[in-house]
Parts: structure tokens; C-alpha cells; sequence
């Protein structure tokens, strides 16, 4: 995973482990999807996504009062995170969720016929765009570590 070794989560706040997290994935998962490997930028690129998500559910106090109201962990449970954060109408109206993970699911099945890398891109750089995440200057984050992939 692209923030192996460059964090440790568990000495971080979990508002900026997110962030971090997130952040990396993005720099590792536009390499990889520059590189021609979909299936990992696919996933890379995912996770950013998770990670933003996560975050933004910290950093916004409305969705974290509704998670605390609604007694569940949403945070660990991505299809109700996402609900809870397009409710807010922090998600992108064209972007289905659904479909996202149905591309991470073909992806790693090998299964990219018609697959569209600079579209897919656009969308997930546009939630995170959405969500805050980006942009972001990669100077800031730790040294990318060619061992991750």
C-alpha cells in the first residue's frame, strides 16, 4: 500500500491519518494509472476515495452530530458513509458509488473491457475535489517509496 511505512495511523488523529492516507493514495494511484496499471490505480485510487470520504465525516461537524445521532459506526461501512455524505450534498450528483465499486471489482477480476482510465480520473479526482481532499501540493507529503510497487 502506497502509505506503508510513510505514516503510522496509530500515532496519528484519525481526522489527519485520513487525510494523509487519502493524500498518498492519490499521488500512488495517479502514478500507477499513468503507468498503465489499472487494476492498482483502480484500487489505489478507491481507497483515496474511502480515506477522503472518512475524512471529510470528521472534519464536518453536521454528518459527524448525524453519525453520533444515528448510533452506528458509519465510518466503517462505505455505502452509509456515502449515502450519509451525498445526503449533505458533499458527493457529486453524476458520480454513482455503486458503479465505482463495481469498477474496483471488475478491475480486479481483470475484467476492463470499455474501460475508461481518463474518465474514471475525472470522477474520483471531482469527489475529491468535492470532499476537500484536493487539491493538495505532493511536495508536502513524505518521499514516495519506489518499494511500494
Amino acid at each position: 500500500m502506497p502509505h506503508f511505512g510513510l505514516m503510522d495511523e496509530g500515532k496519528m488523529q484519525p481526522i489527519d491519518a485520513a487525510l494523509l492516507r487519502a493524500q498518498l493514495h492519490i499521488r500512488c494511484g495517479r502514478r500507477r494509472m499513468h503507468e498503465e496499471k489499472y487494476p492498482e490505480g483502480i484500487s489505489t485510487m478507491y481507497d483515496a476515495v474511502l480515506s477522503g470520504m472518512r475524512w471529510f465525516a470528521l472534519k464536518n461537524e453536521a454528518i459527524h452530530e448525524e453519525i453520533h445521532k444515528r448510533g452506528e459506526y458509519i465510518l466503517e461501512d462505505d455505502e452509509k458513509l456515502q449515502q450519509l455524505i451525498a445526503e449533505s450534498g458533499a458527493w457529486p450528483d453524476g458520480l454513482d458509488f455503486v458503479k465505482l465499486q463495481d469498477t474496483v471489482y471488475e478491475a480486479l477480476e481483470e475484467n476492463l473491457e470499455g474501460f475508461d482510465p481518463t474518465l474514471f480520473l475525472r470522477q474520483v479526482e471531482g469527489v475529491l475535489t468535492k470532499l476537500g481532499v484536493m487539491p493538495f501540493d505532493e511536495k508536502e507529503l513524505p518521499s514516495e517509496d519506489p518499494e511500494t510497487f
